[in-house]
């Protein structure tokens, strides 16, 4: 199976769906987009985000970085995903009103302290809401 990557572009504040090399001995990565065929952005300029290998409720593909929506206790939460330790999870704790202490093991994860740890992943009812650079607001805490 080839992995899925995207990247931000931190110049261009645009999200680079379709990478078409990655040149690891200069450092850069090429694209198109709509107006120019083989763009350029060096690794500084960019973050690399790849695919868990999962797809949400609607069959969206889901990436590092992405925000996860679901409701539990009649809370919505946004919550993004975390590659870390050769896993992909699901942060809680500082992201919401509720802490993540409170929230009980089970059917999506195993709670850890500040964080769930997606073990078991069932997106029958989750979706990609966005992403923690173009929509940067689902993280505000309201109070």
């Amino acid at each position: 199976m080839m992995q899925k990557i995207r990247a931000w572009d931190k110049v261009g504040n645009e999200m680079i769906n379709y990478i078409i090399s990655i040149n690891f001995v200069f450092g850069y990565i090429t694209f198109d987009t709509e107006n120019v065929i083989n763009k350029k952005r060096y690794f500084d300029d960019i973050t690399i985000m790849q695919s868990t290998g999962l797809h949400d409720k609607h069959g969206v593909e889901i990436f590092d970085g992405d925000l996860i929506h679901y409701t539990y206790d009649g809370f919505d939460w946004y919550v993004p995903v975390v590659y870390r330790e050769g896993r992909f999870e699901v942060y809680h704790g500082t992201l919401s009103t509720i802490p993540a202490s409170e929230i009980p093991s089970g059917k999506y994860a195993t709670n850890i302290g500040n964080s769930i740890r997606m073990y078991r992943v069932e997106f029958t009812d989750m979706y990609v809401a966005g992403n923690i650079y173009e929509n940067p607001e689902l993280l505000e805490v309201e109070e």
